[in-house]
């Protein structure tokens, strides 16, 4: 984690979402899409909050996977025209990998259109991920007809919101005792310990309160660790040369194999974020690895979906704690990216600080930690979308800043105080006895699975609202090619010069040069057709006013674009022609679109 966070605050009025005239400026110098208020009579939720929505959802609340499919049932009644759902496959335990396809058919197919990917919940209990997907969808068709933003971001790009990549293990994390970190992995059985069974020494939930927390034992005089002065709920370690009464013995559980060990046998033990094939290393060198490359099915299935629609152009990925916006690469070796792939994903990134403040947008390997086999490392390097993947909640908003991570005042001891003030001891077991089979009368307390990674329910919709909003900012610079002018000059011997410039207004280029460099797709092409052609010659003009011609060795009427238009840029051909009536000139991009013009040879 960066060691700085930056420390903003947050406008939000009971649910409300209020845009400051400060922040309109903001917007106003560096372009961000920021939803405004709206005076039209038929407002919707968003700019109108007195305004009963069509489908009345909430968002102080999480979702388990059978209330995620009643959302999207609700959802699809709701807007028949606008979603579908699709099925990706099925998990290890036989969950629905479920897609939520957003599009106008009136403007076209999905995937005649630059399409935008959003999942969470690759880990089981990054539950934050589900619900801003939720949100998303929900937002977008609530407001369609109100904003003429979304109207617009509706009508000319398709979204693929896969809801969870990780059914069973976000489903595990619900139903049985856990952390909050627990249940990361998907459920599919591993010998972790390599002791020839399977999953069989996890958690052991002793007074079975559905929460895994710490086990302490009074042990008088033999001790390491004494009870806090300042508040009986904390431990802390005894002075040098002083001796305390209780010994900790880590998180709730017994020694169900008879190893001597707890605890170090649960479901699963693999990680679907270290199963792509991107700079993937074997378990030994990257823990969670698994046995190869899309093993399991979940990463399989989203795997195959991506590669079977080369229309997606952005891809947003959610995790859940640490309040940052992430890219890649996640190891160092993989080497930094080229300065105009960068360029476009900095513009994203840096803008997303502002959307998204208590975040930090940073690199993985650089300023997190090295990670190989990654998902958004797949996507970028092996499909040539550019992805970001955000950890969702950032505990500086517990605090806001009234205490700074400079605080004299202990970490633990600050979240106990929230916990109290804030939370009313909602997210806090305090200490209490049980039977342990081999400790005998130990007593269990500490953290709920609720706390420190999850995002307190009435914190949860402004983090859903800004996340999603960052999501639709991305979206929005997906490539955009537009055919700007054309000009048509006639020349001796009945030939024409016709010169045609197709413009992308968006951020994101319409081919990355990773695509390029890797040979990932096709590359864009620039064509010219017509009933009664000749195309004697094509290619780029050069010289200082474009009066000279670098044609092309092979197919003169369609010209290869191997990198594609970059982000806010313009790419020219020219042709030598001859003929008569009306030709056709057409810019062809996988991630960009089909753009065409007619214009008469006179």
């Amino acid at each position: 984690m960066p060691a700085a966070t930056r420390m903003n605050r947050h406008s939000a009025e009971s649910g409300r979402i209020t845009i400051t005239s400060r922040l309109l400026r903001v917007a106003m110098i560096t372009g961000i899409m920021i939803p405004t208020f709206s005076t039209a009579t038929t407002a919707q939720p968003f700019n109108v909050p007195i305004t009963d929505p069509k489908v009345d959802l909430r968002f102080d609340r999480y979702h388990d996977y059978d209330a995620v499919g009643e959302v999207i049932d609700q959802l699809i009644e709701a807007f028949p025209k606008f979603l579908r759902l699709e099925v990706l496959g099925q998990s290890w335990e036989g969950r629905d990998m479920r897609c939520v396809v957003i599009n106008n058919p009136d403007t076209g197919p999905d995937t005649a259109k630059a399409a935008f990917y959003v999942d969470g919940n690759i880990h089981g209990n990054e539950i934050q991920g589900v619900e801003v997907n939720l949100y998303l969808i929900w937002f977008l068709m609530e407001n369609y007809e109100s904003l003429p933003m979304v109207k617009e971001l509706v009508d000319t790009r398709s979204f693929y919101v896969v809801i969870t990549q990780n059914p069973d293990g976000s489903q595990n994390w619900f139903d049985f005792a856990n952390t909050g970190s627990s249940s990361r992995s998907g459920t599919r059985p591993l010998d972790s310990d390599n002791d020839g069974r399977f999953d069989e020494d996890g958690y052991d939930d002793l007074d079975g309160d559905g929460n895994i927390v710490q086990m302490r034992k009074y042990w008088p005089g033999r001790g390491n660790m004494k009870i806090s002065p300042v508040d009986p709920r904390l431990m802390i370690p005894v002075d040098e040369n002083e001796t305390g009464d209780w010994i900790m013995l880590g998180y709730e559980g017994i020694d169900n194999d008879g190893d001597g060990r707890i605890n170090e046998d649960g479901p699963g033990g693999y990680d679907l974020n270290r199963n792509w094939p991107a700079i993937w290393q074997p378990n030994w060198i990257q823990g969670g690895a698994h046995w190869y490359p899309l093993s399991n099915p979940e990463s399989r299935a989203v795997a195959e979906f991506l590669q079977t629609h080369p229309n997606i152009a952005g891809v947003q990925s959610w995790h859940n704690t640490g309040g940052m916006i992430l890219r890649g690469p996640g190891a160092e070796s993989r080497g930094e990216y080229t300065y105009r792939d960068r360029q476009a994903l900095d513009y994203i990134g840096e803008r997303g600080e502002l959307i998204l403040p208590y975040y930090d947008y940073i690199v993985l390997w650089d300023d997190l930690y090295t990670t190989y086999g990654g998902f958004i490392d797949y996507t970028f390097d092996n499909l040539g979308i550019f992805s970001f993947a955000n950890e969702l909640w950032s505990s500086s908003q517990y605090y806001n800043e009234a205490w700074t991570e400079e605080s004299p005042v202990p970490d633990e001891q600050r979240m106990l105080f929230y916990n109290d003030a804030v939370g009313m001891g909602a997210w806090y077991i305090d200490w209490h006895e049980v039977d342990h089979p081999t400790y005998g009368t130990v007593e269990v307390g500490g953290w709920s699975k609720y706390h420190g990674r999850m995002t307190p329910p009435f914190m949860l919709q402004e983090l859903c609202h800004r996340n999603a909003m960052f999501a639709i900012f991305h979206a929005d610079q997906m490539p955009m090619v537009e055919m700007g002018d054309i000009e048509v000059e006639q020349m001796e011997g009945g030939t024409w010069r016709i010169t045609a410039t197709a413009v992308n207004r968006k951020a994101i280029p319409t081919r990355a040069d990773v695509a390029r460099q890797n040979r990932i797709g096709l590359p864009d092409f620039f064509g010219i057709t017509g009933g009664n052609l000749t195309v004697h010659m094509g290619g780029f003009p050069t010289g200082p006013l474009g009066e000279q011609l670098t044609p092309v060795e092979r197919r003169p009427d369609r010209i290869s674009i191997s990198s594609g238009i970059g982000g806010r840029d313009q790419v020219t051909v020219s042709w030598i022609v001859s003929g008569s009536g009306s030709v056709t000139i057409t810019y062809e991009s996988t991630k960009g679109g089909r753009v065409s013009r007619t214009v008469p040879l006179r």
